[in-house]
């Protein structure tokens, strides 16, 4: 037992256990072993001794790994603009549902019922299918078409929600499976930590401001709901302009590219071989694929990508991973926390709207801020406690790192959490002052950002081979427990007021934390098991697009 973690005895590997080492070449020894180093490439500049993981190809100057520095950080900053919009379509109106419900004669429930439930379980079923098309067909193709469109104001609720479920999915395929594989398709391992940072900050933030700018349109009468979507649909606009003229296609299947290790029998080969080598050499260079002009580069169609799977199966590996003990345990941990702020932009304009508060639409935006502050806090925490926890447990375990030792960030997002969301309840109860639910709102905030963050990142070491398919059932878990749980949250709160509702928010999310003892403890064992009885396909294994 490695620092509580149980050992197992079936696998003599198990898949996510290695050798911690903060060697920025350990990855590159791991990857490229029985290959002399010496023949491969190096980065440039300061980092000249950090071997490229994966290594570019030698004969086709497209692919993305060798892409100017500028073109890269251009590229990544669209798809970070993108990923704020996929975060800011879900609380666009949250500020001021009781007016637009009354607009449609509907009540507070039943438009948050439409708004909320529906629109997320639309929102599960696409997202699952556009990301079994992608792998295929690219990711430019997709992204580009992630744009908005609104009916008239007498459109039924139903439709709109429709609607937006199924532009959102392609706007959520953007934020979070298309920017996770456009940041291996682009950058380097050692590249990688810095945009993975600002990738879940934007994703985050873009939740907590949305509702501070739309409460200001909001609460103008000339402007009203409608512009607030207007608004959105301008800024997705200038997204596919963006997308279309600054992001060339970055998905790249790159044959094998590392050069084989010389053995001595082929070190002392003659003068005659030497020479063929050479030739050879010179014959590749030859067969070198010509740069592609910016003209090209602008084709949103490059064709159907080759793979071993069918699209059957690639929609079939989140269905079949949504159901292994670690992804189920990380949809809980993820999607319920997800979810339970989801709650908080249910029912925060029917609260802060309603006496004693009486707050105008641009008044609910602002109480917001206290959440945006909270979550930028607890990302920029997050990686660094994650790592710590894992380098100190990896030193006391012998070196051996297991991914179970990134969970212990879970014990603040319980303490945090509970205390946020039973405080707020509390607090509305009593009719505090508008400080106080604010402030439990953004304690709950930082707490769900650190256990998310350590969930998902369990997850992802977990399942190395399939981490796109296993992101996948997570937002399929958020939107499963999305739909149930906001379906009928509004009523709810109108019937047994705050404190009961947000109590038991606080103690199921209580519960779902303890769940991560059990977790921690066989942890090892789980991930055993699943590699030896699930296999999704050859190419798990052996996948080359991005690595």
């Amino acid at each position: 037992m490695g620092c509580g973690v149980l050992e197992d005895t079936k696998l003599t590997h198990v898949p996510g256990t290695a050798l911690f080492s903060e060697d920025p070449n350990a990855v590159a020894y791991a990857a490229y072993e029985n290959i002399d180093i010496n023949t491969l490439q190096h980065a440039t500049g300061k980092h000249k001794d950090i071997i490229l993981v994966p290594q570019p190809s030698r004969l086709d100057p497209n692919d993305p790994l060798l892409w100017p520095t500028w073109k890269k950080h251009l590229f990544f900053l669209i798809l970070v603009y993108g990923t704020v919009l996929a975060g800011a379509v879900g609380p666009l109106v949250a500020a001021d549902q009781t007016h637009i419900a009354g607009l449609f004669g509907a009540s507070p429930g039943a438009f948050a019922q439409v708004y909320s439930s529906y629109f997320v379980l639309v929102l599960g079923i696409a997202t699952v299918f556009f990301a079994s098309w992608i792998r295929q067909v690219g990711q430019t193709s997709v992204s580009c078409s992630a744009s908005r469109r609104f009916g008239p104001a007498t459109r039924l609720l139903s439709e709109v929600s429709l609607e937006l479920g199924f532009s959102w999915a392609l706007l959520l395929l953007l934020s979070s499976f298309l920017v996770g594989a456009s940041i291996n398709d682009i950058y380097h391992v050692h590249e990688r930590s810095l945009p993975i940072a600002c990738w879940n900050l934007a994703l985050v933030n873009g939740i907590n401001i949305t509702p501070i700018i739309t409460g200001q349109i909001l609460n103008k009468p000339s402007l009203g709901f409608r512009w607030a979507f207007r608004f959105f649909a301008i800024a997705c606009g200038v997204l596919c302009i963006l997308q279309f003229f600054f992001m060339p296609e970055s998905t790249f299947f790159r044959e094998s590219v590392v050069p084989r290790a010389v053995s001595d029998a082929e070190a002392s080969s003659t003068e005659g071989e030497k020479g063929q080598v050479e030739t050879r050499d010179i014959e590749d260079n030859k067969r070198q694929i010509p740069l592609r002009g910016y003209g090209s580069s602008l084709k949103m169609w490059n064709g159907i990508y080759k793979t071993k799977s069918n699209v059957f199966t690639l929609l079939m590996r989140p269905m079949l991973l949504f159901f292994t003990p670690i992804v189920l345990w990380g949809g809980l941990i993820y999607g319920l926390g997800i979810t339970f702020l989801v709650l908080f932009a249910v029912t925060v304009s029917i609260i802060f709207s309603e006496p004693p508060y009486n707050f105008s639409p641009a008044s609910v935006g602002l109480t917001y801020v206290g959440p945006l502050i909270a979550a930028f806090i607890a990302t920029v925490l997050a990686g660094p406690l994650t790592s710590f926890c894992a380098r100190v447990l990896s030193k006391r375990n012998k070196g051996i790192f297991e991914p179970e030792f990134k969970l212990w960030p879970i014990i603040l997002y319980v303490i945090f959490g509970t205390m946020g969301f039973v405080g707020f309840g509390m607090s509305l109860q009593r009719g505090q002052p508008w400080i106080g639910p604010v402030m439990f709102t953004s304690i709950a905030n930082f707490g769900i950002v650190m256990g998310s963050t350590a969930a998902i990142s369990y997850v992802i070491d977990s399942h190395r081979h399939t981490a796109d398919a296993a992101l996948g059932s997570l937002i399929v878990h958020k939107n499963v427990w999305s739909f149930g749980l906001t379906w009928n949250i509004v009523d709810q709160v109108l019937d047994f007021g705050p404190q009961k509702v947000f109590s038991v928010v606080g103690g199921v999310l209580a519960f779902t934390c303890l769940l991560t003892i059990p977790m921690y403890i066989f942890g090892k064992r789980v991930r055993s098991f699943v590699h030896r009885h699930i296999k999704f396909s050859e190419e798990d294994e052996t996948t080359i697009v991005g690595h």
